[in-house]
């Protein structure tokens, strides 16, 4: 027994001499960059604590001294949105004038260190350089799990998915975008609407399922546009096909839900989890979904097959055709998509695009009740775009003519991102020794240096305060006129910022480079970009078309305890696969958000 105590003992001091040491030389290599180093003492790369951590972020915080706190709080995966430039005050003073140490700082854990910046120079030049910047093969675990993408590769082979998916989402895919989010949101309206039986005409209706049906939008106007899967509002989530054991959109709701953690898992391990271990349900019910996603990826892929080989053109553009015929009709055989290149593509373009356009949705409607006075500037573009005398007609389904004009609306949408970019940062990793640019001069990133932008600070940085205030409507010319705060105006929610007066070359205000990342940007910028700005706008003109969206107020709540209400709830976002609020989503009973939709005219 002694023995096995001194045995059990020795393993755990070399562990920890290792560790220890691990930390000493990082440390010491992590000084030579020139860079503030925040010690954090946590191992942040573990996996157990990159997937538990946000779960019990304020659990983490309660058990913890606060000084010890701060620090720890910065490995926890989200911590953009909850400390905002918080620690670049605290750790690197001066910052914000561009004087001394810049806005970058070295995290050192235990086992790894990283580089996190809120500089713009840097972030242009680390998000430009995309040889040099490339993206973690880790992503390639997460994003990657039904093969390469144009997400997870780098060089060469990236470059070759890059081409074809850019031809892919053309200006015909964008029309298809905006017209089935009509459709589908015009239906999501006729069920919160929906009269009773034989009754009148129902012209008010507050539901807490607001945000699960914009979900539900979002994931069946891509599997249309994507894939050209006809879906139905009432029974699309319901039917199970031959062959399968859960609808479509469940299996890929469950994929999404579970792509970084349980879902990186191989669909081996999955299915066979044996019934006597924790957790069997769960895990089979991910395995199932995993395999069901590609069972019918690959049935789509070869039913357009079949239908080119007979001559026959899709009944409207989709990307699994237009994916198909650029990767099969290259003049150079090399630069074809192999067949699980297509399926882990449509994946990507599907899945992914749902969640991050679905969060941005949620957060823009509880916007729309929080500041009424930007609701109403929002409806004086809906009713210049959709007057009257056409409002029954298909005026707003035509896109060449409505979207190029919605200013305001995707005004709205790029402030949403602004203060809630559903990305809260963007990772990069180098192979070898690189330069680094930032506002204070050169720096040396050594190889295999994690490199993390964060969006959120860029966003907030002093350079966007006062942002184009000679297009603020008359109730926000007073900087403080929309929030009781004494907060500076880069933290408030103003759309017209976006705004460019009367005569400027671009509508819409074009931020420095490297301070306006929610899509990153360079070469390496989303593929499904303009897609989502189209469905967010066509979702919106149609919710408002007729109506407008006002909070439900709790009982004996006034108006500025229901604005604080709602701040809370802003506030209270973590990240699950993209920064979402809590609780909005599939709500427990007494735990949602009610809005009210109100039919104006």
């Amino acid at each position: 027994m002694a023995y096995a105590f001194e045995a059990i003992i020795t393993v755990v001091v070399l562990i920890l001499g290792k560790l220890a040491y691990t930390f000493i030389q990082n440390l010491v290599e992590a000084r030579k960059l020139g860079l503030p180093v925040v010690i954090v003492p946590v191992d942040q790369v573990q996996l157990l604590w990159l997937l538990l951590a946000p779960l019990n972020r304020e659990r983490i915080r309660r058990w913890l001294p606060d000084r010890l706190w701060r620090r720890v709080s910065l490995v926890i995966f989200g911590w953009e949105f909850h400390e905002k430039l918080r620690p670049f005050d605290e750790y690197l003073p001066g910052h914000r004038d561009g004087k001394g140490v810049g806005r970058s700082f070295i995290l050192a854990g235990l086992r790894k260190t990283e580089i996190w910046t809120a500089d713009p120079v840097a972030a242009n030049d680390i998000l430009t350089r995309v040889r040099e910047y490339e993206v973690p093969e880790a992503i390639g675990y997460a994003l990657g799990t039904y093969g390469p993408n144009v997400l997870t590769t780098n060089g060469d082979r990236w470059t070759r998915h890059r081409k074809i998916i850019t031809s892919v989402i053309d200006e015909r895919i964008l029309k298809s975008v905006f017209e089935e989010s009509i459709r589908q949101t015009s239906m999501l309206l006729g069920e919160v609407l929906a009269p009773g039986k034989g009754g009148p005409e129902v012209t008010s209706a507050e539901t807490p399922h607001l945000f699960d049906m914009l979900k539900k939008v979002t994931i069946h106007v891509l599997l249309c546009t994507s894939m050209g899967v006809e879906v139905s509002w009432d029974s699309s989530d319901r039917v199970v096909e031959s062959g399968y054991t859960m609808p479509h959109i469940e299996s890929l709701n469950t994929m999404v839900m579970n792509i970084v953690g349980l879902g990186m898992l191989s669909k081996k391990i999955l299915t066979g989890w044996p019934r006597w271990l924790p957790w069997h349900d769960k895990m089979t019910t991910i395995g199932c979904a995993k395999v069901e996603v590609e069972k019918r990826s690959r049935e789509i892929l070869d039913q357009e097959r079949d239908r080119r080989a007979r001559g026959e053109a899709p009944p409207k553009p989709t990307i699994v055709s237009k994916i198909l015929r650029a990767s099969e009709e290259g003049k150079d055989p090399s630069l074809a998509l192999t067949e699980a290149e297509r399926i882990s593509n449509l994946f990507i373009v599907t899945a992914a695009g749902f969640e991050t356009t679905a969060t941005t949705l949620a957060y823009a409607m509880v916007l729309l009740v929080r500041y009424p006075q930007w609701q109403d500037w929002l409806l004086e573009e809906v009713d210049n775009l959709i007057p009257t005398t056409s409002i029954e007609g298909d005026t707003l389904r035509d896109y060449y003519a409505v979207f190029p004009r919605a200013t305001r609306t995707l005004a709205f949408m790029f402030e949403t991102l602004r203060l809630f970019p559903a990305v809260p940062h963007v990772h990069r990793e180098t192979r070898t020794t690189q330069t680094l640019q930032t506002m204070t001069g050169v720096i040396h990133v050594p190889a295999g240096m994690r490199v993390y932008v964060n969006s959120l600070a860029l966003h907030i940085l002093p350079s966007w305060r006062d942002v184009n205030r000679e297009s603020d409507p008359p109730f926000a010319r007073n900087s403080n006129a929309l929030t009781t705060s004494t907060e500076m105006d880069e933290y408030m929610f103003r759309p017209s910022r976006w705004i460019n007066p009367p005569g400027s070359a671009q509508a819409h205000y074009h931020p420095p480079k490297g301070t306006w990342i929610p899509w990153a940007m360079g070469p390496r910028v989303c593929p499904g970009m303009k897609m989502a700005q189209v469905e967010f706008v066509a979702a919106m003109l149609t919710l408002l078309k007729r109506h407008r969206i006002e909070r439900v107020p709790l009982d004996g709540e006034d108006a500025e305890a229901a604005e604080k209400r709602l701040d809370a709830r802003l506030r209270d976002s973590r990240w699950v696969t993209v920064l979402q609020m809590n609780s909005v989503f599939e709500p427990r009973k007494g735990e949602g958000l009610p809005l009210r939709i109100v039919r104006r005219r």
